[in-house]
């Protein structure tokens, strides 16, 4: 794809961030590809609760992002085992109901494979699966939940997500930028850490916290995640301190890091932010250009019930079993 090709609004984009953000080198994980962030120092200290050896220990082998997301690779050396076991039973448990549509659709491989995503209830109901050949959809008559346009090659349904807090969520994604920032950073983000760690999600810590999904349509590898990690220049002010994207099947999530010192300079500033540039897929005509969603997660109230749009596209559609159709 030539920069002829690309869209009007991705060129400026692409100029914004250049003038206002410098990148660290991203990082790429793939099968069989394993990288460990942070030395071998001792005693070591946990960047998140700042407790050190022997007052923590350091025996799991701690994920840099959560391995629903297709992570077996990344690993931190950050994490004391405490907050490992607080973050996996809480935040990171929230941000993996939330994600779990868009994990789904995007066939990733968490720890027991695919996600199924199905009706909630001990009854028979609805489900989406990927069984490594294709998607089966499975339902009832009395409760049918897409529809087949069988004109366009589309199937359009609606998922049920599981319930989850919007800002515990948010707290798992942020979690996975302090990870991510080098030692040098952690002075710039106590107040940031000591939030993400607080189980207690009524408290106010950012009134406005926007975080850009960007979904590109088409085929799309589902087991490479690219995460790149960007602080503002030296001479900007007027924009966020840094934030971090990652790119996992078809997702690019934009992800900003609260930092109470170094955003005092745009407290109470109007901001206009494009979302981080995507060129898409390799074949934008036959697909469509990658579509931005703005996601607010900022609720503190349990979020139940909630459903997902989707649309898939299929090349061919076989019946089984009654009112099964996989594609």
């Amino acid at each position: 794809m030539s920069m002829t090709d690309l869209d009007p609004a991705i060129i400026e984009a692409c100029a914004f961030y250049d003038a206002h953000y410098a990148g660290a080198d991203p990082i790429f994980l793939e099968p069989g590809k394993k990288l460990m962030l942070g030395d071998r120092a001792h005693p070591r200290r946990c960047r998140f609760c700042r407790l050190q050896e022997p007052a923590v220990t350091f025996k799991d082998e701690a994920h840099a992002l959560p391995a629903a997301f297709g992570n077996t690779g990344l690993f931190s050396r950050y994490e004391c085992d405490a907050c490992n076991h607080l973050f996996g039973e809480g935040i990171e448990n929230q941000l993996g109901n939330w994600s779990k549509p868009m994990r789904t659709l995007g066939r990733i491989k968490g720890r027991s494979g695919v996600p199924t995503i199905k009706k909630p209830g001990p009854d028979k109901c609805w489900r989406v699966e990927f069984d490594g050949s294709g998607f089966q959809l499975s339902h009832y008559e009395d409760e049918p939940f897409f529809e087949i346009d069988e004109a366009a090659k589309q199937i359009r349904f609606q998922l049920h997500r599981d319930t989850y807090t919007p800002v515990a969520a948010l707290k798992g994604l942020v979690k996975i930028g302090l990870t991510l920032i080098p030692e040098v950073e952690v002075a710039n983000f106590r107040e940031t850490y000591d939030w993400i760690r607080d189980p207690d999600h009524r408290r106010n810590f950012v009134s406005e916290f926007p975080v850009f999904r960007t979904f590109v349509p088409g085929p799309m590898r589902n087991d490479l995640i690219v995460l790149m990690l960007m602080r503002r220049r030296a001479s900007v002010d007027n924009v966020p301190y840094a934030f971090f994207t990652m790119a996992y099947g078809n997702e690019v999530l934009q992800v900003f890091l609260p930092s109470i010192i170094q955003d005092a300079c745009i407290d109470g500033r109007p901001l206009t932010l494009p979302a981080f540039p995507n060129p898409g897929s390799r074949d934008a005509a036959r697909y469509g250009r990658p579509r931005v969603k703005v996601e607010h997660l900022t609720g503190r109230e349990p979020v139940r019930g909630e459903t997902v749009p989707a649309v898939f596209g299929f090349d061919e559609m076989r019946m089984s079993g009654g009112d099964s159709p996989p594609t």
